[in-house]
């Protein structure tokens, strides 16, 4: 179990740390538990988790433990053999899944698990041609999964991308027409099942997406929707597949999002957050699938050890440590903090906290929620100065979103001082353009 690192953590700083410049990268070299520290000595608390990926806090010494064990007997084994720890994980996943979906596959970054997602539904659907994504999904940065995420500005890579058809997807604070966000849900379910219909020459493989769209917007959808898109992909025999990366491994305040949600899909993406910091990602497949055939799916370090034996401790922590629990407990401590924010702070168009994945919006005007990109850029650098790394929406300044999702162990005392930076910071901005 992770603790507070010093006393100093709960002391607001006599003086601002100097602003690093603009083009410079913080060069990072340590890190336990919510905190990280740069070459500089600086400490800050960690609201991205590391991309998303410490869902236990980092450099847990039963991982760290468990990953230098297995270092010392074996660092590579081909995927054309099996290992003790792909046997442990295979069934620790198994005991953590979802319905009937007990057949895995590893890779060692979530586009690739991605991609054999995809593989695994067009292998199933032998005559199908098309796989559905949601307009403002995130699956990737791979060839393909860049081409199942959302649009990318002058993108160079159009000429060899497979082509994947994007579908409307509701958006309840941004409800088109201003519409109800139930009947934007429906709308929108009517569009996706016509787009399976008569949208697109031949039959569909799958509708992919991710529960919550996390570099797209932080987006969850109306309960309806998701159950929705089951009864709709059943009836049309195409597969779902969930890209849960971002989401799985108690995220959401349960194991998975479709738990959350109560929906199974047919495939689970899962990454990030299964290593304990160590590179790992994969699918849990429903057992009726047909499985690759010998050469379809095999990657040289997909079955790399260390990883293994890394995911297995960190499982195991999970559930020792009731994070799922706790971060059920965070968010709501996070929720209520924000909406008190959001009565003082009107910057803040929407809070979004589903489980510890919570997010705002930021907005010039709650009105015509113009998108508040510079403020959001602002709040990410004030933060830096104050020792607190808050998480941003996409790229290239185009979102207007702070994310809070620090570890799911991260220590009471930790989280409220980064939320009483992102209150103090969000004030000065608000201020300052008075």
């Amino acid at each position: 179990m992770n603790h507070l690192n010093s006393l100093a953590d709960l002391e607001v700083p006599a003086a601002p740390v100097a602003q690093q410049p603009a083009a410079e990268k913080i060069t990072l070299v340590k890190a336990r538990g919510s905190l990280v520290w740069d070459d500089a000595g600086r400490e800050y608390i960690d609201c991205t988790a590391q991309a998303w990926s410490n869902n236990l806090g980092a450099n847990d010494p039963r991982v760290v433990e468990a990953a230098v064990a297995q270092l010392r007997e074996m660092t590579h084994i081909r995927p054309n053999f099996e290992s003790i720890p792909h046997k442990n994980l295979v069934a620790k996943l198994r005991e953590i899944s979802v319905g009937s979906l007990n057949r895995t596959g590893f890779a060692l970054h979530g586009s690739l698990a991605g991609e054999m997602a995809m593989k695994l539904a067009f292998k199933n659907r032998p005559h199908a041609q098309n796989l559905v994504v949601l307009q403002d999904g995130y699956h990737g940065r791979s060839l393909a999964t860049l081409g199942a995420s959302w649009p990318h500005p002058n993108n160079p890579f159009l000429a060899i991308q497979p082509r994947f058809t994007r579908v409307p997807h509701p958006y309840p604070y941004r409800a088109r027409m201003g519409m109800d966000p139930e009947a934007e849900s429906q709308l929108c379910l009517g569009l996706l099942e016509d787009t399976i219909v008569k949208g697109v020459d031949g039959p569909v493989a799958a509708v992919m997406m991710e529960p919550i769209q996390g570099n797209g917007g932080h987006i969850e959808f109306p309960r309806s929707y998701y159950k929705g898109v089951r009864e709709i992909c059943d009836r049309h025999g195409v597969l779902l597949i969930f890209d849960e990366v971002q989401t799985g491994f108690g995220r959401m305040g349960t194991m998975w999002a479709a738990q959350y949600y109560d929906v199974t899909p047919d495939i689970i993406v899962f990454g990030k957050g299964v290593g304990g910091g160590f590179p790992l990602a994969g699918i849990l497949a429903d057992d009726r699938l047909k499985w690759f055939d010998e050469g379809e799916e095999a990657l040289t370090f997909g079955h790399f050890p260390v990883s293994l034996a890394a995911a297995c401790a960190t499982i195991d922590a999970i559930r020792d440590d009731k994070l799922c629990e706790k971060a059920k407990d965070s968010g709501e401590y996070v929720t209520e903090r924000l909406l008190e924010m959001q009565t003082r702070r009107k910057l803040i168009g929407d809070v979004r906290c589903p489980g510890l994945m919570a997010s705002i919006e930021l907005v010039t005007d709650r009105v015509t929620k113009a998108p508040a990109r510079h403020a959001s850029q602002e709040v990410y650098r004030r933060g830096v100065e104050l020792g607190v790394l808050f998480g941003e929406s996409r790229y290239a300044g185009l979102g207007n979103l702070i994310k809070v999702k620090p570890p799911l162990d991260i220590e009471r005392p930790l989280l409220a001082r980064a939320l009483d930076v992102l209150d103090e910071v969000l004030g000065a901005i608000e201020e300052e353009g008075k």
